[in-house]
């Protein structure tokens, strides 16, 4: 008789990462940050082990919503119930600094990251001094990786994509299940380029 099949174990461990990445995703209430404004941040930390931990969503209170149509049509944010449950921007700017308090100052990560940024700069004006200076940006990791023959081309670079070439669920436009895949996807990169010893 057969023993029975083994648990899964953990992840293997990422190769080359030596310390944990917080990965980050805004939904925001159009494209410009100097006018339109920052709606919820999502967090994630990805361990040196590949696993994802420390899951936190916030949500941003503003006195006035200057919005987009069609960024609350992709978002799919209720302005009114999101008003009732959201924070000011400095309790919500403390909350990830002591959530990257927790980790020591470590590096971030995103997909697209430009984008993200130009939202959470003006919130968090210290973020050099609370996050290592450099981001991952998922999007551009993977650029790299079709170009040297890793990923098919036909993958293409958008999150969605991404998350579905590497068996990832998860629910778009959400911004901490956004995190929390880009996160995944940034581990299946690493574990692509891992090499045979390590």
């Amino acid at each position: 008789m057969a023993p029975p099949p083994a648990a899964p174990g953990p992840p293997p461990r990422l190769a080359g990462l030596t310390q944990p990445i917080v990965f980050l995703d805004t939904e925001t209430g159009g494209r410009d940050p100097r006018r339109h404004p920052l709606l919820t941040v999502g967090l994630v930390t990805l361990t040196p082990a590949g696993e994802v931990t420390r899951p936190l969503h916030l949500r941003v209170r503003h006195d006035t919503y200057d919005v987009e149509e069609e960024a609350m049509a992709v978002n799919g944010i209720d302005l009114t119930a999101h008003h009732a449950q959201a924070q000011p921007p400095e309790a919500v700017a403390d909350a990830i600094r002591a959530y990257a308090a927790k980790e020591g100052r470590v590096m971030l990560g995103g997909h697209n990251f430009g984008f993200d940024l130009g939202f959470l700069r003006p919130l968090l004006p210290d973020l050099g001094s609370v996050f290592r200076r450099g981001q991952v940006d998922t999007k551009v990791t993977a650029q790299f990786l079709i170009h040297a023959g890793l990923l098919p081309r036909k993958v293409g670079t958008a999150l969605d994509d991404l998350a579905a070439h590497f068996g990832i669920t998860y629910q778009a436009h959400d911004a901490l299940e956004d995190a929390r895949a880009t996160a995944e996807v940034y581990a299946a990169c690493l574990r692509r380029v891992r090499s045979p010893q390590g």
